[in-house]
């Protein structure tokens, strides 16, 4: 019963890492997107933390879904249990590291809502000078960006002025 159910258990991690990598590559896209708007302080931290996490939690918990799987069949548990003691302290490591990448993601999304909003401040200046070299979509993406979140500005429309 308990193989069993940490083979489900194990399962529906995987599906979770492929949620966190999926929402990585959805805001590194976004950013990228964005990239001409954003302040040069502009961090892909948290996106690429995202990817990372969401990958080796997909290969970590395979992994572990294959061992609880084979320990359900007495034949094929001697052959892992020699490695379980050495498995379950790379486990507690994992969710560890997986614990402070977490923490890491949710400080630093302040930063990257700052250097979003910098940026915008600082695209609203050029708003009109589309005749500087490096600003020419500027008026597009700001416009597109404004028509998609339904916004005007930073804090609304004063900001403009």
């Amino acid at each position: 019963k308990l193989a069993q159910g940490l083979w489900l258990m194990n399962w529906l991690s995987v599906l979770a890492g492929i949620i966190i990598f999926s929402l990585g590559l959805f805001l590194k896209i976004e950013l990228r997107k964005r990239s001409d708007m954003m302040d040069n302080s502009e961090s892909h931290f948290v996106p690429n933390s995202l990817i990372g996490m969401g990958v080796l939690s997909c290969v970590f918990n395979s992994l572990a879904g294959k061992i609880c799987y084979d320990a359900l069949d007495p034949a094929k548990y001697a052959k892992w249990k020699p490695w379980l003691k050495p498995y379950l302290a790379v486990c507690v490591l994992f969710n560890i590291v997986l614990f402070l990448v977490a923490l890491c993601c949710f400080l630093l999304r302040g930063s990257l809502e700052s250097t979003l909003a910098h940026g915008l401040k600082n695209g609203m200046k050029f708003y009109r000078d589309t005749d500087t070299p490096g600003r020419c979509f500027m008026k597009k993406t700001i416009d597109t960006l404004q028509i998609e979140f339904k916004c005007c500005g930073n804090n609304g429309f004063r900001d403009w002025f």
